[in-house]
């Protein structure tokens, strides 16, 4: 193998394969208990996306279990939904127009849709 074989061409099978992931920045929130193995396997999930996809930010928030009652209140509150399970998980680099994706399985069906990603459904 010589040395500019390296730089050479790309591989297209991957790039056409890569072709119907976002491309620009998508911002996700995971905000759940420390204990809940939900909230752990979204935090797995989203640790993934940022590792493979730099356009993707993940920012989580862990609260432990006595806090997380009052917490996800807010959360209902401000998404105005009946959704109180950990973890609470949505999307949004814009905090004004920021939409809810729901738990554990609606993110990860988000990632396994979107981005191809294999995870584990439950």
């Amino acid at each position: 193998m010589g040395l500019f074989s390296w730089f050479g061409s790309k591989d297209n099978t991957a790039q056409d394969a890569d072709t119907s992931i976002p491309e620009k920045n998508q911002c996700y929130h995971i905000e759940g208990f420390l204990t809940c193995s939900y909230f752990t396997n979204a935090v797995r999930i989203g640790d993934q996306l940022t590792a493979k996809y730099p356009n993707v930010k993940v920012d989580v928030s862990a609260y432990i279990k006595e806090q997380w009652s009052e917490r996800s209140k807010e959360l209902q509150q401000e998404f105005k939904t009946n959704q109180r399970t950990s973890p609470f998980i949505y999307e949004g680099c814009d905090l004004q127009n920021q939409q809810l994706i729901g738990g554990y399985t609606d993110f990860a069906k988000r990632a396994k849709e979107t981005y191809k990603m294999s995870v584990p459904m439950d």
